[in-house]
């Protein structure tokens, strides 16, 4: 498995999932994409091949990614007056594009 492409998809997939869900005003959040990703790397790395390897199962892999939401601040479309809900589905639209491109990557 490479981790550095699977990241760099990964980003670029939550930039298209931003673009498609937000329009305009998503173009003004990829910095904010970008300093979440930054953040999770370690640690998304770190779980991916813990799940490749069978040492967490995807049940605890959604787990861990779940922990995170709160991380995936988006301050510019905050600002934009977004609101909390359409923000909250937004992220739980992140993980479950983050855990399905990881486990087709993995072969689960």
């Amino acid at each position: 498995m490479d981790f550095e492409q699977l990241f760099k998809d990964l980003k670029s997939d939550v930039l298209a999932l931003v673009k498609d869900k937000f329009g305009e005003e998503g173009q003004n959040i990829k910095n904010d994409v970008a300093e979440f990703f930054d953040q999770a790397k370690a640690k998304l790395k770190r779980w991916t091949e813990m799940l490749a390897a069978g040492v967490i199962t995807k049940d605890e892999y959604e787990l861990l990614l779940k922990s995170q939401k709160d991380l995936v601040i988006m301050k510019t479309l905050n600002k934009a007056g977004i609101s909390k809900i359409k923000l909250g589905h937004f992220k739980n639209s992140v993980i479950k594009l983050i855990i399905k491109k990881v486990l087709l990557v993995i072969g689960l």
